[in-house]
């Protein structure tokens, strides 16, 4: 995989830590023989299990796409500590959930970036980041798809600079951000009388895998899978703030976002 094949050859004092959960099992099994070939200790980690239970000891830590808070007990196992990558701007847009958010609030770009782990959330200092485009019409699964190719890109100036003793990292200001929450099912509701962008905003962010947007009506809850102009079959009319009817139509009749 990219990412082990950026790092350097003579590098194998790094533990790479790896959700079971966000990636497919197909690149999950690639990533591991990718490591393992070159005898690097690698955590295909499932979710809430103590990281500890088969912590390996490594100078480095590497977090790929892990969304999980790691213990000060775990930071501190790696003498020249964690790079994580961060699917979003820091401080701007720590937390969770963040390229959903993005989204939903309506943002023109999204950040990537490479930070050092520390106790509190996406807080450490920044290594490398940059940020790419969200097209209007992309959804979350699109964006993801850029999102991990432009964090692969970024890996080997954030590894160089982080295990660079003379490299000075940006240190973030904490008070010029938030940490956004986790957003769950429940969170995906759309009531009444939201502007039109808002609500192709939220339909886009909520497209599989993760769960859709929903309104609540007369029959029960209804999954929405996409939002149109014109009336359709079966499409929910949807009076929005800004005085325009759009049609939400329920997944299950396709044109899933």
């Amino acid at each position: 995989m990219e990412l082990i094949d950026a790092l350097p050859v003579q590098d194998t004092a790094t533990y790479i830590i790896v959700p079971s959960n966000r990636l497919e099992t197909s690149k999950v099994r690639i990533l591991s023989d990718a490591a393992r070939a070159r005898s690097i200790p690698i955590s295909i980690h499932e979710r809430g299990h103590p990281l500890s239970e088969d912590l390996t000891l490594a100078e480095t830590g590497l977090s790929w796409m892990y969304s999980q808070i790691i213990s000060p007990v775990d930071l501190n196992r790696y003498p020249q500590g964690i790079l994580n990558m961060h699917g979003g701007t820091i401080p701007e847009y720590r937390g969770a959930s963040v390229l959903h958010w993005a989204i939903i609030n309506g943002e023109q770009r999204l950040g990537i970036t490479w930070h050092e782990m520390v106790e509190a959330v996406d807080a450490g200092p920044v290594w490398a980041e940059s940020t790419i485009p969200i097209p209007t019409k992309a959804s979350a699964s699109d964006l993801r798809i850029d999102m991990i190719a432009e964090g692969i890109r970024l890996f080997p100036n954030a590894w160089e600079r982080f295990r660079n003793p003379d490299a000075i990292p940006r240190y973030p200001n904490l008070a010029d951000g938030r940490a956004w929450p986790q957003r769950g099912p429940s969170d995906g509701l759309i009531e009444p009388g939201w502007p039109s962008e808002r609500v192709y905003n939220i339909v886009r962010a909520l497209c599989p895998p993760w769960p859709p947007a929903f309104m609540d009506t007369d029959q029960g809850k209804v999954n929405i899978g996409s939002v149109l102009a014109e009336p359709r079959s079966g499409a929910i009319p949807y009076l929005t703030a800004d005085g325009i009817t759009v049609y939400l139509l329920p997944a299950l009749l396709g044109l899933e976002s």
